[in-house]
């Protein structure tokens, strides 16, 4: 939307997104585009409820059984390394609620969540650290703004 005149540039970020590890992966394994994802984040019948769409899901078979990697793009201009670990930093919490709904609703583990930044000369995949951290931020967030303040 909005984009006519940058066809070339939307052209190049998505074969570059294309070639990225974790779309490459997805290729290879059965996966959701544009996946809606709404969950309570705990059993409490009146626990707030997360929601959000991921860009793209991945299941993975993994030796303790299936699991789901999440992936969210990301158009961001970044300069360098540290501008982009920055912006990371900024979608943790992001990625953090995608991962926390779509283990809620499926019942399967979220086994990473990676940004796929992209940019003209190429993609990167950046993980989001501690991502048992992050989910158990967001869970303490959306019950601090529900105003239920404690939780499982």
């Amino acid at each position: 939307e909005g984009v006519i005149g940058d066809l070339r540039i939307v052209d190049t970020l998505v074969r570059t997104g294309l070639a990225s590890d974790a779309v490459r992966l997805a290729a290879e394994s059965r996966h959701w585009r544009e996946l809606y994802v709404a969950a309570p984040v705990d059993e409490d019948p009146d626990a707030p409820v997360i929601e959000g769409y991921i860009d793209l899901a991945v299941l993975e078979s993994g030796p303790d059984g299936p699991g789901l990697i999440i992936v969210d793009y990301k158009t961001d201009a970044v300069a360098d390394d540290a501008e982009r670990a920055a912006k990371a930093a900024r979608y943790r919490l992001q990625g953090a609620t995608y991962a926390l709904a779509a283990e809620r609703a499926t019942g399967l583990p979220v086994r990473r969540v990676v940004l796929c930044f992209l940019a003209v000369d190429g993609a990167t995949d950046v993980e989001v650290d501690d991502l048992p951290a992050a989910m158990a931020e967001v869970a303490a967030v959306a019950r601090e703004l529900s105003g239920r303040s404690t939780g499982t």
